[in-house]
């Protein structure tokens, strides 16, 4: 990042700390369930639907989010976003009941709202254009440790002092970095009243090639978007007790099984780069198809076996999921304004989110008595990866040009 002014350069570490920080303090839950299971007596399918109300507000909030970094300072809201979701994550760890977690879920899931809109926006206004691509990449890959970590870290200080640690703990580093970026505000290390590349907000950034999207591209990039939104808060939420079943673990064993889980989801990461790299030089549609073409074969694996050998099948699975990434928001950057950049995301996001707690509850009904457990519930991905193939073929085949590909690979 040499050649990155310092403003630009503390944006991007904000915002890639901020990436990492959502996602591991959205993902603790998952894994502090399986604990909670047993602590408060209630069955999973009970326990895992707290989180049903939290990832629906970080759905509904983001189109307001993006359209507020359209037009006012990314700075400030970022650090509202820090210190409201470190904040929500203490409070989850000092609740007495399930009632309780569900108000604190619901909090964090309103300031983790604005975390994608308005940190995306914040960095794409920032980046120089030749160079976008591989800053968005280090933001991606922050936000796919914080993935991958959050079931190390839940589970570990699990072990270490009891899951309300492991909800204090990394909400109180959250509130910390908030309060550094107010301080790098209030110094003047951060300007906002514009956008940190010296353009006004809501200025097109970076000169990216834009295309104004026919209403058939919005209407399969809105499907795909839901199905794999669905698909992914699916995956992610049952993956713990997945693999907890698959290798025969119990909830004493929360280390060790959130050991498993953060090195499937960090070695996942790799598909951001993979992904990235090929959208350089393919055609985004018929690369768009082939990530979905990839979730097939292990969805239906998953489906039918059992036993240690998932451990494989959750890495390639994962590693399909973060191919798409960078694909997907390739395309969505081409059809959208420069001007609007920050409310499309944010529509893109709103819908992914708000359609993430029909993939919670997908988990709950399929864990719940008598439903079939991991066979009904991979053989209903596998039903949902060959839609989303289906729809993306309609998909016009343009040719792809290096002016579209500079409008960003951003990985979510």
């Amino acid at each position: 990042m040499g050649a990155l002014s310092p403003q630009a350069r503390l944006v991007v570490i904000f915002a890639s700390l901020g990436h990492f920080l959502h996602h591991v303090l959205t993902g603790l839950f998952l894994t502090l369930a399986i604990v909670l299971e047993r602590v408060w007596e209630k069955p999973y399918a009970e326990i895992i639907a707290l989180w049903t109300l939290g990832a629906a507000m970080i759905g509904l909030g983001a189109p307001l989010a993006g359209w507020l970094a359209d037009r006012f300072s990314q700075a400030r809201m970022m650090a509202v976003f820090f210190l409201g979701l470190g904040a929500s994550a203490i409070g989850a760890g000092l609740v007495a009941d399930a009632s309780g977690m569900a108000m604190a879920l619901a909090a964090l899931g309103i300031f983790g709202a604005i975390y994608h809109p308005v940190g995306m926006a914040w960095v794409s206004m920032t980046a120089p254009a030749d160079r976008r691509g591989r800053i968005m990449g280090v933001l991606g890959i922050a936000g796919s440790i914080g993935v991958a970590l959050a079931a190390v870290i839940a589970g570990g200080l699990t072990e270490l002092g009891g899951w309300r640690l492991a909800m204090i703990l990394p909400g109180a580093v959250t509130v910390l970095a908030g309060l550094l970026l107010m301080a790098t505000i209030f110094l003047g290390k951060i300007d906002i009243g514009a956008a940190p590349g010296g353009a006004k907000v809501g200025d097109k950034a970076g000169g990216a090639s834009e295309m104004r999207a026919p209403f058939a591209v919005l209407a399969v990039l809105t499907v795909t978007f839901t199905l794999g939104a669905i698909a992914y808060a699916a995956y992610t939420t049952a993956l713990p007790k997945w693999l907890s079943d698959s290798l025969a673990l119990d909830a004493s064993e929360a280390g060790s099984l959130g050991l498993v889980v953060g090195a499937i989801m960090l070695s996942g990461s790799i598909g951001q780069v993979i992904g990235g790299r090929l959208a350089d030089r393919l055609p985004f549609k018929w690369l768009y198809v082939g990530t979905f073409v990839l979730k097939l074969l292990p969805f239906a694996v998953a489906a039918v076996f059992d036993g240690p050998a998932m451990l494989l099948v959750a890495m390639l699975i994962g590693l399909t999921f973060d191919m798409t990434a960078p694909v997907e928001n390739l395309l969505l950057a081409r059809y959208s304004s420069g001007r609007r950049r920050g409310l499309a995301f944010g529509l893109k996001f709103a819908i992914g989110f708000a359609a993430a707690p029909l993939g919670i509850n997908l988990v709950s009904y399929a864990y719940g008595e008598g439903a079939g457990g991991a066979a009904f519930l991979f053989g209903i991905l596998t039903l949902l990866a060959a839609t989303m193939v289906l729809a993306a073929l309609l998909l016009p085949a343009e040719r792809d040009t290096p002016s579209g590909r500079a409008a960003g690979a951003v990985a979510g």
